[in-house]
């Protein structure tokens, strides 16, 4: 019998979201190729084992065809846990029961002696590290008798990183499944997608999984303390709201609630100070590198939010990902991003990266739209002067730009008259002159994309030349 370790559930939880290249694979698992190859080979004889479909090669991308019940029957056994999950499974289960027997663990994951107390050993050290307490009890097992803030937050923390894993995967574990069945999840779920569609708020996945959290949080030592100098007075339709959508919910849950949606309300940024920190080093270089320094408070805070996300994602190794491309433009950003992150030592996911790197394409551009105000529009058909669909499209997408459009047989009869009179001139004509941007159609949306396109150029080359 062919057992899976570690590395093998973590190749089969990229694969389920996608196909992958095996310098994917390393940058994502932080491997050598050779390590990953003879992986993918260990997987294929399990999986033949098993009566599935093996790991395919097309076009140098990797992919596993299953279907939705064969994925579930796979992740759903006993056996498939990572390392990580076993050590997040004690450690959850013991602050949240108080108590944990190791010899009845050891049977229910089905490990040796030894292992168990392998993981738990790294329990222990945690908190110790977080000045937690506990004693044993002869013959019955360990008993948790003080839980500090840095353990409290720390149980949440893995209870996000279950939610958030819970969503996207069925690589989760049915052990933390089990352990909080009693929580009725889906209702509430269902219960907070009601409540923040009532009150027209947003929500993210991370918010979601710590509200889920919360719930168990509360129970075991009655939550958190979110209360701010705010005046709350002005929060009172909130509060009335969370009372009719989460009736069915503990008051000391309802309050937690409250309080946490005014800190939403107002744009406070929900990580711990240690990713906060670290996101703000990220920034900070950014800023410096990328001729931010004047950033607006609104992109800044988008892009706060990502680099938190995508920080606390590497560390609690959640393999949310999208395979995502660039292209040489973004490589230049990419490029500037990791030499940020060596120099900090941090590191990232790669599509993290990628998905920063979209944000600071979009921050760029906002940020040095001022610079072009005046955009004429040389069209070679005539009939484009009488398309006032377009003029009003373009008018009302964006009054960040004047536009003028005229046919370009103007412009071919005297260039020298339109010299200082725009900062920019399009057409789609190829040959009129290489200071002239080029559009292959007549829509709105490919008009504002190419001027977009051309404001990022230009504040790229601005800033490698610099």
């Amino acid at each position: 019998m062919i057992y899976i370790n570690t590395t093998n559930i973590n190749v089969l939880t990229l694969l389920l979201q996608g196909d992958f290249s095996l310098d994917d694979f390393s940058l994502y698992l932080n491997l050598e190729k050779k390590s990953i190859y003879k992986n993918i080979n260990s997987i294929n004889s399990f999986l033949k084992d098993e009566n599935l479909p093996s790991i395919t090669l097309n076009n140098n991308l990797y992919s596993l065809k299953l279907t939705k019940e064969q994925w579930n029957s796979l992740f759903s056994r006993n056996d498939f846990i990572t390392n990580d999950e076993i050590i997040d499974y004690l450690y959850i289960k013991f602050i949240h029961n108080g108590f944990i027997n190791l010899e009845h663990e050891k049977t229910i994951l089905n490990i040796s002696r030894s292992s168990i107390i392998r993981y738990f050993n790294d329990i222990k050290d945690i908190l110790k590290n977080n000045h937690s307490e506990y004693i044993y009890i002869p013959g019955k097992g360990l008993k948790i008798t003080y839980i500090s803030e840095q353990d409290k937050n720390l149980f949440c923390k893995k209870l996000i990183k279950y939610f958030i894993k819970s969503d996207f995967s069925l690589n989760h574990s049915i052990f933390v499944t089990e352990l909080l069945q009693n929580y009725n999840i889906q209702k509430l779920l269902d219960d907070l997608y009601r409540l923040f569609k009532s009150i027209s708020m947003p929500i993210t996945h991370f918010v979601i999984s710590f509200l889920c959290s919360l719930i168990v949080c509360v129970k075991v030592f009655n939550g958190f303390n979110f209360k701010g100098d705010y005046n709350y007075d002005d929060y009172l339709e909130i509060k009335e709201s969370i009372k009719i959508y989460l009736k069915e919910w503990n008051s000391d849950y309802q309050n937690q609630i409250f309080y946490f949606i005014i800190r939403l309300k107002n744009n406070h940024v929900n990580f711990e100070p240690i990713i906060l920190d670290k996101a703000y080093q990220i920034i900070n270089e950014l800023k410096q590198q990328l001729d931010l320094q004047t950033l607006e408070k609104s992109l800044e805070d988008i892009l706060l939010k990502k680099i938190c996300f995508s920080i606390f994602k590497y560390e609690n190794h959640i393999f949310k990902i999208k395979n995502l491309h660039i292209n040489d433009e973004e490589r230049k950003i990419f490029d500037i991003l990791d030499k940020i992150l060596n120099k900090l030592e941090f590191d990232l996911f790669f599509c993290d990266k990628v998905s920063i790197i979209y944000i600071l394409k979009k921050v760029i551009i906002e940020h040095n739209q001022h610079k072009i105000k005046n955009v004429l529009l040389l069209f070679n058909e005539i009939i484009i002067l009488d398309d006032g669909y377009l003029k009003e499209n373009l008018n009302n997408i964006s009054n960040k730009f004047n536009f003028h459009i005229e046919p370009s047989f103007f412009y071919k009869l005297n260039p020298k008259n339109y010299n200082n009179k725009y900062d920019l001139i399009l057409s789609d004509e190829h040959n009129l002159s290489s200071t002239i941007g080029v559009l292959n159609n007549f829509s709105y949306v490919q008009i504002l994309e190419t001027i977009n396109n051309i404001i990022f150029e230009n504040s790229l080359n601005s800033i490698i030349n610099k």
